[in-house]
C-alpha cells in the first residue's frame, strides 16, 4: 500500500490540525519518499524547496510526532548521526547499517523473530522495539578492509 500526500492530510486533519502549506508539503515529502530514509531536516528542507515557503523544524517534528503516534511513522537510530523517519507502508522491518560507508540493508522483522523470541526467553524480556539498528561491516566495506591489509 502507498501512502499518499492525501491520505497524511486527512490524517493530520482528523487529529484536528489545520492544513497549512507548510504541513501539505511535509505530507508530500514523506509520501513521495517511501523507499527512503530521511532525517527530520531532510524533510524540512525538500519540504522548502517544493513549497516555496519557510518551514519552521518545530512544525516537521510536531507533524512528524503526529503520525510517530497514528502508526504512520517509524523513528529509527541508525548509529552514528541524527535519527531516521520512514513511512510505515509495508512490513516492519529492522536496519543493519554499515559503521564505514552508511549503507542501510532492511531486515524483514520475520527474519529476526526467532532471535528475538530466543533472547526474549533467555532473559524474560519481549522486545517490541523497530527503532534501533544493528550496526557493522557490509560485505564491500569488509573486502575492501581484507585488501588494504
Amino acid at each position: 500500500m502507498h501512502v499518499t500526500t492525501d491520505t497524511l492530510v486527512s490524517a493530520l486533519r482528523d487529529e484536528g490540525f489545520r492544513i497549512t502549506a507548510a504541513r501539505r508539503a511535509i505530507c508530500a515529502v514523506l509520501a513521495e519518499s517511501h523507499e527512503e530514509h530521511l532525517t527530520a531536516l531532510d524533510i524540512r528542507t525538500r519540504a522548502v524547496e517544493r513549497s516555496g515557503v519557510e518551514i519552521d523544524q518545530s512544525t516537521v517534528y510536531r507533524t512528524l510526532d503526529v503520525f510517530g503516534d497514528l502508526g504512520w511513522l517509524h523513528h529509527v537510530h541508525l548509529g552514528h548521526g541524527p535519527g531516521i523517519v520512514h513511512l510505515v507502508e509495508e512490513t516492519d522491518h529492522h536496519h543493519l547499517v554499515c559503521d564505514s560507508c552508511g549503507k542501510s540493508v532492511d531486515v524483514p522483522l520475520n527474519e529476526v523473530e526467532e532471535l528475538f523470541n530466543e533472547l526474549g526467553n533467555r532473559y524474560g524480556f519481549a522486545p517490541t522495539s523497530v527503532h534501533f539498528a544493528l550496526v557493522g561491516t557490509c560485505a564491500d566495506c569488509a573486502q575492501l578492509e581484507a585488501d588494504q591489509s
